[in-house]
Formats: structure tokens, sequence, C-alpha cells
């Protein structure tokens, strides 16, 4: 098992550090769907003990990311089209409404952090590994939205649902090569109104609505491809 391993952060218990290790694992296919966890595996890997490696796999069981099969071994759960399309129906109905909310409403001090995501989203672009660099950026810089919205929870429960969602768009930009820069200009566009205020909120419905189904295109060929990965 060859996992993507992370130092652990600076007050970070050994079970927040499984979960984070495994989960972004998970999202990134290092642990692609169906793979097999072995508790005990994982335990010698991380180096920790088996207790916060299981904490991780109930919470993930719980993001609807990990199956657990009593007396076996847990697997990573395979993509199933109906959480996905939940998901992506939570995230087309809150976050607009969260951006229109705020809109025009924020001080150019308060939108310094997507100002500053921004910048780091371009250099993710031409970096070594652009799809996990980027995407990871693309969270913090979604998640920052909500947070100045004084939504902080909010964004934790869409991201518990998505979870399905976002792993297609994943392989998405594996398979079909994602350009990468029309998202990042899909999120300056975001920026601008966020600075300016939205003055056509149909355009920006339908705008958003593309911003979020950008995997839909080709979403027959990648089922195809990636057959095994979903739950059919």
């Amino acid at each position: 098992m060859e996992l993507i391993l992370q130092p652990k952060k600076g007050k970070e218990n050994n079970s927040e550090y499984a979960y984070r290790i495994l989960r972004n694992n998970i999202m990134t296919l290092q642990l692609p769907p169906g793979a097999i966890l072995n508790e005990n595996d994982l335990s010698s890997l991380l180096e920790v003990s088996r207790t916060p490696i299981h904490e991780a796999v109930i919470k993930l069981k719980g993001e609807y990311l990990v199956n657990v099969y009593p007396q076996s071994a847990s697997k990573v759960s395979l993509i199933n089209l109906e959480i996905l399309k939940e998901g992506l129906f939570l995230r087309s109905i809150v976050e607009p409404a969260i951006i229109k909310k705020i809109a025009g409403m924020i001080s150019s001090e308060g939108l310094r952090p997507l100002k500053d995501n921004l910048n780091l989203q371009e250099a993710a672009i031409c970096s070594e590994n652009p799809i996990i660099n980027f995407f990871k950026l693309d969270d913090e810089f979604h998640q920052s939205l909500y947070n100045l919205a004084n939504k902080p929870k909010t964004w934790y429960s869409v991201k518990s649902v998505c979870s399905h969602y976002d792993r297609v768009r994943y392989i998405d930009a594996i398979l079909n090569k994602t350009d990468l820069s029309d998202i990042f200009k899909d999120h300056k566009r975001i920026y601008h109104l966020m600075q300016m205020g939205i003055t056509k909120e149909n355009e920006f419905d339908q705008f958003y609505k593309n911003h979020l189904e950008t995997f839909n295109k080709s979403f027959d060929g990648l089922m195809e491809h990636y057959s095994q990965y979903f739950a059919i």
C-alpha cells in the first residue's frame, strides 16, 4: 500500500491525523474505490495504534467513503450515483445562496484569503503535481466563501455529502485532462463578483451550475473507462 504521507500538524491527535491522511488518499485515488483498508497495516504505516485508525474509519463511514463489514476488512466505497447527485444538488443550492447573500458586502481586507488563494492556484497549475495541488486549493477557496458568510459548519456538512461528487471531479480531471485554467478563471470571476456584487442573478445561476458540473460533459466515457470504481 503506497499512501501519500504527510507530517502530523501541531495540535493534531492521532485520530485526526489518521483521518486526514486516509481521507486525502481516498479523495486523490491513492486508495481507489474498492480498496481494502487493513487496520493493522495502516497502524504500522502511520505509526499509530489501531484505535485512532478505527476511529478514522468510522468517521469516513459517516461520509460515505468507507464501507465497514463486520468480522471482515473495511473497503473504500464505490462511487454511488445517488450520493453523487445528492451532493451536487446540495452544493448547487447552498453555495450560490451563500455567495448571493454576501457578494459586494465584504471589504478588500476580508477578501484577502480569496485573493491569496487565487495566487496559489495560478502557481499550482504549473506545479509538479498540478491536480493534487490545485484541487486542494479549490477546496480551500470554496471553504473561504462559507467562512466569509460565517457558515463554517455548513461547509463541513456539505462536504460530508459531496464526497462522491468530489471523487468524480478528480477522476474526470485525470481522464479528460481537465483544463485547470478554466476552473481558475471561474474562481477569478467569483472573486470579482464578491468584490462588486451580483446584478444579474439568472446569469450567475447558470454560470455557477456550469462551474459545478464540468465533469458532466463526458460522464458516460468516464464511467466506461473507470467502471470498476462505480456501484452500478
